[in-house]
C-alpha cells in the first residue's frame, strides 16, 4: 500500500470545498461529501493507477492523473512509493489553469 500524501495547495483545496458545501448545505452535507473525496483518495493508495492519465484529457505528456469525486477533479501524481495529491479542485472552476497556475489574464495580453 503506497502512502498518501497532501501538497499545501490540495489541504487548502479541501478547506474550501468544505467551507463552500457548509455555507451552502450545511455540515451534514459538508462531512458526507468530504468523507467521500477523502475515501476515494484513500483508494489512490492501494490503486494508484485508478485515476486517469490527465495528458488524455488535454493532450500534452503529463506524469499527472486525475480523479473526478463529487464534482472535484483530484490530481495527483505518482513519486516513488507515494501517492502526492497535487489540488482538488471543482469542475466549475479554470481547473487545468490553476492545477498549472496559467494566468488567464496573461492569455489575454493585458
Amino acid at each position: 500500500m503506497l502512502k498518501i500524501i497532501y501538497s499545501p495547495a490540495a489541504l487548502e483545496d479541501l478547506q474550501y470545498i468544505r467551507d463552500y458545501i457548509l455555507d451552502l448545505w450545511g455540515g451534514k452535507t459538508a462531512i458526507k461529501a468530504l468523507n467521500n473525496i477523502l475515501s476515494s483518495i484513500r483508494k489512490l493508495g492501494e490503486f494508484p493507477a485508478l485515476g486517469i492519465d490527465l495528458g488524455k484529457m488535454i493532450d500534452v505528456p503529463t506524469d499527472y492523473r486525475y480523479l473526478y469525486i463529487e464534482k472535484n477533479y483530484v490530481f495527483y501524481r505518482l513519486e516513488n512509493n507515494t501517492v502526492k495529491i497535487i489540488r482538488i479542485i471543482s469542475e466549475r472552476q479554470d481547473y487545468i489553469g490553476q492545477l498549472f497556475e496559467i494566468d488567464s489574464e496573461f492569455d489575454k495580453g493585458n
